[in-house]
């Protein structure tokens, strides 16, 4: 019975062959005969959409981040405000907003975007987040414009805040300067949501090489760099003199047992040899300082401390003095760095030289 076997065998592979010359002419036809219609007009094959849409939500829940990535403060007004003027800018066209229906065009997409009103509905925090970091081939959805993952968030904040959000809230939310630095910047640049930084307290010169370093990708962040792509080449200078010619105000806050602990830190007192004399470069110091160094004097604590983690970790860039920086900031504790960051934010707004203590 062993011929038997062997013409069994010769058989399967025989079957084999006729079927591998079969697919190889079906993708002939297919592909290099133009037969398969990719109008967008004629809709997918009959179970193709189910087998797309299914692999993509498997896809997303098996490489979505770790609840535990979820920042404490995810729900806060604040961070939700921040991610309400980067969807204004980037991500309404496509998906429109409370009282902004999509285009007729953006309708007739495939897949069409879907609206985003109730997307917390479907899809948990963390698979919110991997889908703005990456994307999705062939949708027409693009992946976030920078490697940092941790600026996504204030858009997912903004996406489960948007279910049951008013027209008339949306337009609260966005509606400074049509889109410009005000939306999230405040007027004259003096933020008032402490996720992003005034810039009042800044000089012309940090200004424009932050901009620059946004706008050629040296510094990394998802929303900063989708707004200097849009802004014209001559803007920088301009931009960066508006907001220096402001004078800041305000006075310096009751000091807090932290902020003590970060004073001791900036003036290098505590013997720590980790941490060199923020001050230095920061002031509040006796002689002029660079002024090519940012002023922390008056800066919102939440936004100090998640710069400091970037630097620590590696992620943050832009500036002749990114280095000192890096080498600054990379042995720093978490309680150093909110120590620090509670030490400058209660200082009074001042730029760089005229920091008091």
């Amino acid at each position: 019975m062993r011929w038997v076997r062997d013409l069994h065998g010769k058989t399967v592979i025989a079957m084999a062959g006729v079927a591998a010359a079969i697919g190889l002419l079906t993708a002939v036809l297919i592909i290099g005969l133009g037969l398969f219609n990719v109008s967008a007009r004629q809709g997918h094959w009959p179970g193709v959409t189910w087998a797309m849409h299914s692999t993509f939500e498997n896809s997303v829940a098996f490489r979505a981040p770790p609840e535990s990535e979820v920042p404490d403060d995810l729900d806060t007004p604040d961070m939700v405000a921040l991610g309400a003027g980067h969807y204004k800018s980037a991500c309404m066209d496509c998906h429109g907003a409370p009282g902004v229906p999509r285009s007729a065009t953006v309708q007739q997409m495939l897949p069409e975007p879907p609206s985003l009103a109730l997307v917390s509905d479907h899809w948990s925090v963390p698979e919110m987040h991997w889908i703005i970091h990456n994307g999705i081939k062939m949708s027409g959805m693009p992946g976030w414009p920078a490697e940092r993952t941790d600026d996504v968030w204030p858009l997912v904040a903004f996406l489960r805040a948007q279910k049951g959000m008013t027209p008339e809230t949306w337009d609260a939310m966005v509606d400074e300067a049509d889109g410009g630095c005000a939306v999230c910047h405040g007027p004259d640049g003096v933020s008032q949501n402490a996720q992003v930084p005034r810039l009042d307290i800044l000089s012309e010169e940090y200004i424009a090489q932050s901009l620059a370093a946004y706008r050629d990708g040296t510094r990394d962040s998802g929303i900063m760099y989708e707004v200097m792509s849009q802004r014209p080449g001559g803007s920088v200078d301009r931009l960066a003199r508006t907001f220096a010619d402001v004078s800041p105000e305000g006075g310096a806050a009751e000091p807090s047992q932290l902020a003590e602990q970060g004073r001791a830190l900036a003036f290098a007192e505590g013997g720590s040899q980790s941490v060199p004399a923020c001050r230095a470069c920061h002031g509040p110091w006796p002689a002029p300082i660079n002024p090519a160094f940012p002023s922390l004097a008056g800066q919102h604590a939440p936004y100090l401390e998640q710069q400091l983690k970037l630097w620590r970790e590696g992620n943050r860039g832009g500036g002749r003095a990114a280095e000192l920086m890096f080498k600054a900031a990379r042995d720093l504790t978490d309680a150093e760095i909110a120590a620090l960051s509670a030490y400058y934010a209660e200082r009074a707004p001042a730029k760089l030289s005229e920091t008091k203590d």
